[in-house]
């Protein structure tokens, strides 16, 4: 039988038990949705709004969600494309992402050191690699676009390949830094411990509606209770569309992943001792993996627009991931894989994010098109800044990113979605 646990969740030790919100309350704040965003919202109302009342409810167990579910990488840049940046606009839009994204990996760092969290952090930046020749293209103009944007990277042939990842199976790749990786679960767990008291914390709470009323006040609905609240921070991510929000803008899609158990000395040497590393692909649905601090391999191949992966499915995908990892491997033995799980991201037509006042008293960030690690930190603190009043450049530059775009009914466009998909699929099929 597979394992469908979260295998960062399994290894990040032991969580602790938040109680379940019932009856009618009252609250000066509430933030929906306790994963990197809604965490780092709470924190900041905290530090500006002393002494108010402070609710943070996840609809499931705090932490446990998409948040520590993801790969890992703490990205201080997206991978630039040329009708991105081949005009002023493009290239100022994409330098004030680069700007967020950046102090998303400081923000992350800063918060890991303050609150001594043992999450595997470490500075190492991201390898985009090719096995594929006919990706070698992609990876020098990803190199050149890098560079045009003044984003300090190298390019990696097989042999340097080779020695930082133990093995040969990439041609040619390039090296950026700027970001990390670490243990996403022992993160969001090391977050929500570390709040300031004044935060009351609540599982098993799912919100059923959010009613903003003509006053200075927001009604919270729950099956089992009912909230009012003088604001409200929406920090859900994927589920904004089952609140009512961006439905006609952002979607969920579906993604899983592998996590092996820790390699044998055997398997260790095969690898000749590399450092943990992150490699991510050249094409959108190609594989993305990670050796980590505790000597695991991590991969993830697939992405489908999907509502969730069932048990069955999963056994698919984790047979495409053994497929994948004996690719680069194959010394690996068929029993390496020792959890498989789904989680969901939230993305936009544009690759645009959340953010803003969307109802009155009503706010809401979320949508980072698969790099939530980073902008959730940042975008979760800017968000609370903004709705309490608080100006500066980092929220003056969220406020100004272009909005996610215009998606059709769902019943047009989950067809063409899934077609768009089967040909990123097709196309990254060499790299899974």
């Amino acid at each position: 039988m597979i394992n469908d646990t979260c295998g960062w969740t399994e290894t990040a030790g032991r969580w602790q038990q938040y109680p379940k919100l019932i009856n009618y309350q009252i609250a000066d704040w509430v933030v929906i949705g306790a994963g990197f965003t809604g965490i780092a919202a709470a924190r900041r109302i905290a530090e500006l709004d002393p002494g108010k009342r402070v609710m943070l409810i996840d609809a499931k167990q705090p932490g446990q969600g998409a948040s520590a579910r993801n790969s890992g990488f703490v990205v201080a840049y997206e991978s630039p494309r040329q009708a991105q940046i081949q005009t002023q606009a493009g290239r100022d839009s994409y330098t004030a992402r680069h700007t967020i994204d950046s102090a998303g990996v400081a923000e992350v760092e800063r918060l890991v050191t303050e609150h001594q969290i043992e999450c595997d952090w470490s500075r190492t930046g991201s390898i985009h690699a090719a096995a594929d020749s006919k990706n070698f293209d992609a990876i020098n103009q990803h190199q050149q676009y890098f560079s045009e944007m003044g984003i300090e990277s190298s390019l990696l042939n097989q042999q340097q390949l080779k020695s930082r990842l133990g093995t040969d199976h990439y041609g040619l790749g390039v090296y950026c830094e700027g970001g990390g990786l670490l243990q996403p679960a022992a993160l969001v767990k090391g977050l929500l411990e570390s709040l300031p008291k004044q935060i009351e914390i609540y599982a098993q709470s799912p919100v059923l509606d959010i009613e903003p009323e003509r006053v200075s006040a927001v009604t919270i609905k729950l099956a089992d209770g009912e909230i009012k609240a003088k604001k409200v921070i929406v920090a859900v991510n994927a589920f904004l569309p089952r609140l009512g929000l961006q439905r006609n803008r952002v979607f969920p899609l579906a993604l899983t992943a592998s996590l092996t158990r820790c390699l044998d000395d055997d398997e260790l040497a095969q690898m000749n001792g590399v450092k943990p590393w992150g490699v991510l692909s050249p094409q959108a649905l190609g594989a993305t993996l990670r050796f980590t601090a505790d000597n695991r391999l991590l991969i993830r191949n697939t992405a489908e627009y999907l509502p969730g992966i069932d048990t069955n499915q999963l056994q698919q995908r984790q047979l495409l991931h053994q497929s994948g990892l004996q690719k680069r491997f194959p010394w690996l033995g068929l029993d390496a894989i020792e959890t498989t799980w789904s989680g969901q991201i939230c993305v936009s037509r544009n690759s645009r994010p959340v953010f803003g006042e969307l109802a009155k008293n009503v706010f809401a960030s979320g949508c980072y098109n698969a790099s939530g690690v980073a902008k959730g930190n940042i975008m979760g603190k800017l968000i609370s800044e903004h709705a309490i009043g608080h100006t500066s450049e980092l929220t003056a530059l969220a406020r100004s990113l272009a909005k996610p775009a215009w998606i059709p009914p769902k019943w047009f466009f989950s067809p063409f979605a899934k077609m768009g998909l089967a040909c990123k699929r097709s196309k990254g099929l060499s790299e899974t």
